[in-house]
């Protein structure tokens, strides 16, 4: 069966403005060949104010949207259980508003996006087994993005792994 999207953005969101320094992770991957073609991060520390950092998110999904011509979003949700919620007392939940906008953003524009718990790829995709697929390389002690030197932080590993799951799993032709 062939796959419907030629190419997945995975993104692993951080809305965190206020509360510290939020940091998406964002990768885009060719799923013929389950590779990376660019990798990258969105970064909370380089905007002066939430509305902006937003919106660099949104431009992002546009401008690869348009580059890669109608890819599928696989996204990180958030979910706030039970052993972790007394840590957010009085917090904002930024992320939860960005995955929001987002996602109001892609049905607007007729995106078509994905979304699941963390806890559906953490293990599955764990970072040995993207090196044994290939999908990421070791330099030194840094994980990069094969056939360059480019070094991957651990956000855009998340996404990696969202958007590999996508294609894994997900990625397939309505008949």
């Amino acid at each position: 069966m062939a796959k419907k999207y030629k190419y997945t953005l995975g993104i692993d969101p951080s809305g965190a403005f206020k509360e510290g320094s939020g940091t998406t992770g964002w990768c885009v991957l060719d799923n013929k060949t389950n590779s990376l073609v660019e990798v990258g991060t969105v970064a909370a520390k380089d905007y002066k104010t939430a509305h902006e950092y937003w919106e660099a998110h949104l431009k992002l999904i546009k401008q690869l949207n348009k580059r890669y011509n109608k890819i599928a979003v696989s996204i990180e949700d958030y979910i706030l259980y039970k052993n972790h919620a007394m840590a957010h007392v009085n917090s904002q939940l930024e992320t939860v508003q960005l995955l929001g906008i987002i996602k109001h953003f892609c049905w607007s524009y007729a995106i078509d996006y994905y979304i699941r718990p963390a806890v559906a790829v953490k293990k599955r995709w764990a970072d040995d087994i993207l090196l044994y697929k290939g999908i990421l390389t070791m330099t030194g002690r840094h994980y990069t993005v094969p056939g360059t030197k480019q070094t991957v932080c651990e956000h855009e590993r998340d996404a990696i792994r969202h958007a590999v799951h996508f294609n894994t799993f997900e990625n397939k032709e309505v008949t």
